[in-house]
């Protein structure tokens, strides 16, 4: 009995013994032994995990229905909206050194490239007593790693003495170039995202909205992966470097022509270079202006400011113009002109300033915003006209157009005479100039009273030659028609000419020839045909020549100057408005299909040239 018994029990000892060695060890906990995992493009990486106990049981089995472990992300990056993960588990294989270490593979699934996850690693375990139970390790980065730029722009509120809005750059294809009138200063931030490991430029690390470059030429970012692995992009920035006007219209109305209401409530804002205000106003008007000029694309406008005030250093006023220059291919003829007539002893001279315009939100180009031809101290300086008074201030036009309320016809000369400012008077004032023109006419008409010099009592000699010299070396033909025209008369005064108006048509070709005087065409310009019969009137012109010639020479200086100036304002200007002939037939500068250096060379060269001749041949008679 003894002898079987024994056996027996040790049976059983060893039965039970194997059953015990076979029970499950459950995991207590899970440690992942990093931070931060990088993943590349469609690439892998490794990190290790541990499991304790380190006997503990569980399926590990990547890809089988019963694999109890898996990522489980719980912050995911901004960049989501995901319907498939853009990485998976792929394999996961134990340390064979260290007991309850593992080692995961994580696969990128060449999705996305701008994820930055945060996640976790869950262990789920089933216990028959215990029930399920789920295990996480402490949260870690799941991160794509790459050498891309995701996005780059500049914001306005990194950028506050430099852009007016926020710019977002296309970044697809590595090189950037923008153009934009928002922009006012080379000295920018540049706000960017990137999957990369850090971002230089020449060598000096970036950070995003805060390190400052000079954009005056191309700046190349440099963005460095976690393995070394790099990309460029280029970035070129041209900016116009002048002021910026704001026109805001209410309801975004449509501007009406110059011969409708003024648009009531307009906002204007114009800011300086430096994007500090120069000034603001919301109960502003404005419409069209010109005559030819408002049929072109691009419009030109006339703004009335609700109270008077200086424009960028101009003496403050109400009246401004907007001269839209669309058919001049350098944009500067008017700007030059008026530069030409400041050489000369005429009395006023519209000043101005170039700026880009914004209207309703849409950048609509370069614009000349200059002042208005009006009756004030700081403009045409004469006496106010009242009601009582016949022989006080007023300013005339001669235009074909003809096309102001108070007018005449020139006795003699048939001249269209115009009332511009005011363009309201009453009979006593209107007959007044009208006979005042009449007797000037008939002085110049009769030969005695001529050549006894008598129209000298009438008009303001230097100012009529002054006049023709700007319109001469200029080549401005407008006289003939005669256009654009003005003249101006102080209480007691004589006829003054000027100020000078509207050279963008047909001016600064290359010629040397008179386009005001001895024409072939039968068109007779005001009076000079007349004037130059004059021996006295003649040498008083030689004189004023030979008094201004050598500040006409510092003009074409003057000309590149500006033109550099203005070279990148031009760019998007004529992106936005490229010169066609088919509105008025034909191109009336010949420079319309030259590159804006083409057109500035020729400019500086015909004015060069029509002033050495002019030279030569004035100072022969």
């Amino acid at each position: 009995m003894k002898t079987s018994f024994i056996p027996t029990l040790l049976a059983l000892a060893v039965f039970f013994s194997c059953e015990r060695s076979h029970e499950p060890v459950m995991p207590a906990s899970i440690t992942v032994d990093t931070d931060c995992i990088s993943l590349s493009k469609a690439e892998i990486d490794r990190f290790s995990f541990t499991v304790t106990p380190s006997d503990a049981d569980f399926d590990y089995n990547v890809g089988n229905a019963g694999c109890q472990i898996q990522i489980s992300i719980i912050e995911p990056s901004e960049a989501e909206g995901r319907g498939r993960p853009y990485y998976k588990l792929e394999s996961i294989e134990p340390d064979k050194t260290v007991p309850g270490r593992y080692t995961a593979t994580l696969h990128d699934m060449n999705i996305n490239d701008r994820y930055d996850d945060k996640a976790v690693l869950r262990l789920e375990c089933s216990d028959p007593v215990k029930g399920t139970t789920v295990l996480e390790s402490s949260p870690f980065r799941i991160r794509f790693s790459g050498n891309s730029m995701l996005s780059m722009s500049f914001q306005k509120h990194k950028n506050v003495k430099s852009i007016y809005e926020d710019i977002n750059l296309d970044i697809s294809n590595g090189t950037v170039e923008i153009q934009s009138p928002f922009i006012s200063s080379p000295e920018l931030v540049m706000t960017f995202e990137s999957n990369g490991e850090k971002v230089t430029v020449d060598g000096i690390e970036q950070v995003s909205g805060e390190t400052v470059n000079d954009f005056s030429s191309p700046v190349t970012y440099k963005v460095i992966s976690e393995n070394g692995g790099e990309k460029t992009y280029t970035v070129s920035v041209r900016h116009s470097g002048l002021p910026v006007l704001f026109i805001n219209t209410p309801g975004e109305k449509s501007i009406p022509s110059k011969h409708e209401d003024w648009l009531e409530g307009t906002e204007l804002t114009l800011y300086n270079t430096d994007w500090t205000i120069d000034y603001t106003g919301k109960e502003d008007n404005i419409r069209g202006r010109g005559n030819s000029t408002w049929s072109y694309p691009k419009k030109p406008y006339a703004i009335k400011l609700d109270s008077e005030a200086e424009i960028l250093g101009m003496p403050k006023h109400k009246r401004w113009v907007l001269l839209a220059n669309w058919m001049d291919r350098t944009l500067l003829r008017n700007r030059i002109s008026f530069a030409v007539a400041m050489k000369t002893g005429l009395k006023w001279t519209p000043r101005g300033e170039f700026v880009e315009v914004i209207l309703n939100g849409k950048h609509i180009g370069n614009y000349y915003l200059c002042e208005h031809i009006k009756v004030d101290k700081d403009r045409v300086n004469v006496d106010e006209l009242t009601d009582d008074v016949t022989d006080s201030g007023y300013i005339l036009e001669l235009d074909t157009y003809f096309d102001e309320v108070n007018r005449f016809k020139s006795a003699y000369y048939s001249l269209p005479y115009m009332f511009k400012d005011p363009d309201e008077v009453n009979s006593a004032q209107f007959s007044f100039i009208q006979n005042y023109v009449n007797t000037l006419e008939a002085s110049l008409k009769d030969n005695a009273r001529f050549a006894a010099g008598e129209y000298a009592g009438y008009i303001d000699v230097d100012s009529f030659i002054d006049w023709w010299l700007v319109h001469e070396l200029t080549g401005n033909e407008e006289p003939k028609h005669p256009k654009s025209s003005y003249m101006h008369k102080n209480t007691g005064g004589k006829l003054t000419m000027g100020p000078v108006w509207d050279f963008d048509w047909g001016t600064f070709m290359p010629h040397t020839k008179f386009v005001v005087l001895n024409r072939t065409d039968g068109l007779k310009c005001i009076y000079y045909d007349r004037l130059f019969q004059d021996p006295q009137f003649k040498q008083r012109v030689k004189e004023r020549w030979n008094m201004f010639e050598s500040g006409f020479r510092e003009v074409s200086g003057y000309i590149q100057s500006e033109a550099d100036r203005i070279r990148n304002s031009e760019s998007m200007n004529h992106a936005l408005w490229p010169i066609t002939q088919d509105v008025i037939g034909y191109y009336p500068n010949g420079d319309e299909t030259k590159t804006f250096d083409q057109a500035v060379s020729r400019m500086i060269t015909a004015y060069s040239e029509k002033l050495e001749w002019m030279d030569t041949t004035i100072n022969r008679w």
